[in-house]
């Protein structure tokens, strides 16, 4: 029993340090360095409540719409974890939820919001050990696409056996249909435990949540998606394959990393493939301005200087970046932890269509460290 929670507490502690420090790229290493934010002009009065309470954190911004998935509940005895996926508009009023209730190895990606006014999310896997020799596989698993009417409202529920979360990453609306991109571990090679070898999945959907077509683009090595978009009448994919056959035939790889840009259309055909880079895998959408996509790397966030832009959302005459930013390091780091643990904080910037800053405002979004430590050592101690 003590080796099970021994386990139980070292993979906590491992996802809370890959979240930690998958937050903290791009910014320096030396605490020193690092620093809170100045505030600049006077909040207005329909976004203070948003800044205080921090309303804004974690949002995927659309036009007119804001998703937010929270967890609100969770039974650590039992593995299950419930969520409430919101749909906003942009000062933060709600305007209809779902919720549901899943085992813990279940989470919320994709997040869309769709043309009928409602909005669709995918409930995907991502394995876990439960104990040395315990999977969270070990029963089997499928990811949901999850649609939702403008009401909250249960439209579909579609199940994608065997498939993990991360093969249905992303997702786009286009001619009635919906279109998914993502990574697949190959399956004749998967193993609880094991990293497999990795191939592009591609999945259509119809409206009512009737899969139509399910492709990948493959070779025999890791080959993963790290960004699609989509451009003009094609889906554009940015993907890094070690492959050296099948659609990346020619690459001389030699089992590293090789960058590959593939344009597709509506039936997943693949039209042109160049040995080239696209968007890097941390340069993902983060809204829309004018009805164009938003992406972290993108012209207009050049000379952004608040951290990680995490979110952007359109007034129409001005805008607002969500930003996270670091401004210190935890002093009681565990020393069986090599990562670095940031204390955070959430930047609201708002610009005007010339670029010039008319109000920033931060609230403090640090973990509560001390607490969480104390309860991981109390339970591993148990």
């Amino acid at each position: 029993m003590k080796k099970r929670r021994l386990a139980a507490w070292f993979i906590a502690v491992l996802m809370l340090v890959s979240v930690l420090s998958g937050c903290a790229e791009n910014h320096p290493q030396n605490g020193d360095e690092l620093k809170s934010m100045e505030p600049v002009g006077e909040v207005p009065e329909e976004f203070k409540e948003i800044v205080e309470n921090d309303i804004f954190n974690g949002v995927t911004a659309f036009d007119g719409r804001l998703l937010k998935a929270e967890t609100i509940a969770k039974d650590e005895e039992n593995r299950t974890v419930t969520y409430r996926v919101l749909m906003m508009d942009l000062y933060g009023k709600t305007m209809a939820s779902y919720t549901c209730t899943s085992d813990d190895a279940y989470h919320i990606n994709a997040l869309t919001a769709t043309e009928d006014g409602g909005f669709l999310f995918v409930l995907g896997f991502s394995d876990y050990a439960y104990s040395q020799n315990e999977w969270a596989s070990d029963q089997g698993f499928a990811s949901r696409v999850i649609k939702c009417d403008q009401d909250g409202q249960l439209q579909f529920e579609t199940v994608f056996d065997g498939v993990e979360g991360y093969a249905l990453n992303q997702c786009f609306e286009k001619n009635g249909s919906f279109y998914f991109f993502g990574t697949i571990g190959t399956t004749k090679t998967n193993k609880q435990g094991n990293s497999s070898p990795s191939d592009v999945y591609m999945a259509l959907m119809d409206k009512n949540g009737t899969v139509l077509k399910t492709k990948c683009i493959a070779g025999s090595d890791y080959d993963s998606l790290d960004i699609a978009e989509i451009s003009g009448d094609f889906f554009v994919l940015s993907i890094s394959s070690q492959s050296d056959d099948g659609n990346f035939e020619g690459s001389r790889s030699k089992g590293y990393p090789k960058d590959w840009i593939f344009t597709v259309d509506d039936n997943f055909e693949i039209v042109r493939q160049q040995k080239k880079s696209g968007r890097a895998f941390d340069d993902y959408r983060i809204g829309e301005k004018d009805g164009v996509s938003v992406y972290r790397r993108d012209a207009l966030l050049k000379n952004f200087d608040a951290g990680t832009p995490m979110a952007f959302i359109d007034y129409g005459d001005f805008y607002l970046i969500v930003s996270d930013n670091m401004t210190g390091i935890y002093e009681n780091t565990p020393p069986m932890i090599s990562s670095i643990w940031y204390y955070t904080e959430t930047v609201y910037s708002a610009y005007d269509n010339n670029g010039k800053l008319i109000f920033r405002a931060t609230v403090d979004s640090s973990p509560d460290y001390d607490s969480l430590m104390a309860k991981l050592i109390n339970e591993n101690n148990e």
